[in-house]
């Protein structure tokens, strides 16, 4: 009993607020990852460019994604329009007209590559191989912090970000994750533990039903469309909770949920290419809104934009 009193007595009012203060931060930190509700943006197919007021168009998208207050934005690809067939003065004005305005976002964004900031890919760019920014090297100078694929943790959230864009031996694109990337995403899902749940971004879409509906339910989509490769990407996922993959490309919106996993096109905030709406679907991007329990909505959100007449 003495022995009781005396350590009581060694326990001072500052020991006392320390410890408080630590049990304080431990439940600060488990709760301020899982369990969290929490909104963000994916916002697709920008193709910034100064004609058709394009950078006026994304000006306004990007006023109108703060108003909403997402915690983090998630770009889909094809930033610019374009590297792929352009000078090198053209593609780096571009670039800079992308970094330029999306600094005005008021919070992080994560950028996923897309064929159209590929530099100098088709012949008609002039543009040699040998050139130090050739291909995706540019994106990766410019806005991928040396990569063009990568992952990362939010709100007890696994997002992975992948490069779906490869190239053919006649200078063309077709969407592929390359066996490099499939080794590196085996890697990093070993890491992931099985009950995190996963959000995937792509440009070129793992699956899609546009054109099927369009022309048929027998129409075969071109390796341009979609990722050739999809089933060995997909094959990797086994075991793990893949709740969401976000897909660009097609300036269509739609989701397909195939078991757990839904596939949400996210349309284009350049609708058509600035021009207007493309086939029905009009300028904008989605919104996601994440549950406590890990389910979600989403909506797709328009910013009243009203393409020039040419």
């Amino acid at each position: 009993m003495d022995r009781v009193n005396s350590y009581k007595n060694k326990l001072t009012p500052f020991m006392l607020i320390v410890a408080a203060f630590m049990l304080l931060t431990l439940v600060i930190n488990c709760t301020s990852e899982k369990g969290h509700s929490f909104r963000f943006v994916f916002m697709t197919d920008i193709h910034v460019q100064p004609e058709l007021n394009g950078d006026a168009g994304y000006r306004q998208a990007v006023e109108k994604v703060n108003q909403l207050k997402p915690d983090f934005v998630i770009t889909g690809g094809d930033l610019i329009m374009d590297a792929l067939g352009q000078s090198e003065e053209r593609a780096r004005q571009l670039y800079d007209m992308y970094i330029n305005i999306s600094n005005n976002f008021a919070m992080p964004v994560y950028n996923t590559m897309g064929n159209h900031e590929v530099f100098g890919l088709y012949e008609k760019s002039g543009i040699s191989t040998d050139h130090p920014d050739y291909g995706k090297q540019m994106y990766r100078n410019r806005l991928g912090n040396g990569k063009t694929y990568y992952s990362f943790d939010n709100f007890g959230w696994h997002v992975i970000v992948l490069d779906g864009i490869g190239f053919t031996a006649e200078r063309q694109y077709i969407g592929e994750v390359d066996s490099e990337q499939l080794k590196w995403l085996r890697e990093d899902l070993q890491k992931v533990n099985p009950t995190t749940p996963i959000i995937v971004s792509t440009h070129i879409p793992l699956v899609s039903v546009g054109e099927q509906m369009w022309r048929g339910g027998t129409t075969p989509l071109l390796p341009g469309e979609v990722i050739t490769n999809s089933r060995a990407v997909l094959d990797l996922f086994s075991g793990h909770k893949l709740k969401m993959v976000l897909q660009g490309h097609l300036h269509i919106v739609e989701e397909i949920i195939f078991k757990d996993t839904h596939y949400i096109t996210g349309g284009a905030v350049s609708g058509a290419w600035w021009k207007g709406a493309r086939s029905g679907f009009p300028e904008g991007f989605v919104v996601v809104d994440i549950k406590k329990d890990e389910s979600f909505s989403w909506h797709y959100e328009t910013f009243g934009w009203q393409a020039v007449a040419e």
